[in-house]
């Protein structure tokens, strides 16, 4: 099975099933996938985390209750319907981030901890949806240098419904904010920097930014693997809705010089470039040789004013930072990627210029 194909069939139903009402799309879903169930299983799932991350937004109904006494006693996420989403304990409210509030909750169990995120911002229908599809996008997202969002949805506080998001609680030490002390540090560094831009990667193939890639919001835990400590909520919200509360925020964030300009709406994965590629310069610091020279050049263009001369992604700053690491099988790597790039018309001008240089040769060596 091609699971990218099939992915894509997907996605493709799951689009069209949204642009009708809510009562015919679990039709039009059964005559779209005909008799493949996985294939109708999976735009099941994606319409279902649709649904909850919409309900979150909105807050139009309660779709999860908790049950219990937070400083004495277990408290029970569940959802209307009765089923158990988790077992946790409230377990200390965390510093609010200017969209959420966020509270630290813990299993009884050996499940990981998590973050109770409850947004601030109650959204019009037609804003949520939008803001909705990112959000979708999150909770299926799985890669393990992004935390899971592990549930969505709504949740009465005695405050009304309020929306929430549940998210994977990643803990470590954050990732070095100064300049490294020695090039065998700075290498170090560099590694990590390659598997962060692998995560943020992700979210940039999913056409999602993250926004706010401080230092202190990405850790590295006891395994040695870098990751980020949110999935990047607050872009989804501000470029569904650029005269939010949300998009004010992300304006104001130091970094990328667009940020203030620019509608978020018009917003790339190249402000992530940027401030991955400040912090690059930080770790540089005053070290000599060839190792920080190279790495302060890619640096300079992650940085650059005019965002059309950076890096277009995390991942094309990641391949070049790994080809800093990995000279040695770095050539052979690009020329493949180049030559995968050839259309048809090029590949025939080079091999027309190849035969007329043969042709010359021979001519001169007659």
């Amino acid at each position: 099975m091609n699971a990218a194909k099939d992915q894509h069939r997907a996605d493709q139903i799951f689009t069209e099933a949204l642009d009708r009402p809510p009562s015919s799309r679990l039709a039009f879903i059964e005559s779209a996938c005909g008799e493949d169930a996985e294939l109708r299983g999976e735009v099941e799932n994606l319409l279902d985390h649709y649904s909850s991350a919409e309900d979150a937004l909105t807050r139009t109904r309660t779709t999860h209750r908790i049950s219990g006494r937070s400083d004495v006693e277990q408290v029970d996420l569940r959802t209307e319907s009765g089923l158990t989403v988790g077992t946790c304990r409230l377990d200390g409210q965390l510093p609010d981030d200017g969209m959420f509030e966020r509270w630290a909750t813990r299993h009884s169990d050996d499940r990981p901890a998590a973050v109770l995120s409850l947004a601030r911002q109650r959204l019009s229908t037609d804003d949520a949806r939008r803001v909705s599809l990112g959000a979708e996008t999150l909770l299926r997202l799985d890669h393990p240098g992004l935390p899971r969002v592990l549930e969505a949805g709504t949740v009465d506080l005695g405050r009304g419904p309020e929306g929430f998001f549940l998210i994977e609680k990643v803990e470590g030490c954050s990732l070095a904010d100064g300049p490294a002390q020695s090039l065998a540090e700075l290498r170090r560094r560099i590694t990590q920097m390659t598997k962060v831009c692998e995560a943020v990667q992700e979210l940039h193939f999913h056409g999602l930014v993250h926004g706010r890639l401080i230092p202190a919001r990405v850790v590295i835990c006891e395994s040695g693997n870098a990751r980020l400590t949110d999935p990047g909520l607050l872009p989804a919200i501000a470029t569904a809705i650029p005269d939010s509360a949300a998009a004010e925020q992300l304006r104001n964030i130091p970094g990328a010089p667009e940020r203030a300009i620019l509608s978020p709406i018009s917003l790339d994965g190249r402000i992530d470039v940027f401030d991955l590629g400040a912090l690059l310069l930080r770790w540089c610091g005053e070290l000599s040789g060839p190792l920080p020279e190279s790495a302060h050049a890619i640096a300079l263009r992650a940085t650059a004013h005019d965002r059309g001369d950076r890096f277009r992604s995390a991942g094309d700053l990641g391949d070049s930072l790994d080809q800093l690491l990995n000279p040695e099988g770095s050539g052979s790597a690009t020329d493949a990627a180049a030559s995968a790039k050839l259309t048809p018309l090029a590949t025939a001008m080079l091999l027309a210029v190849a035969a007329a240089v043969g042709f010359t040769l021979g001519a001169m060596l007659v």
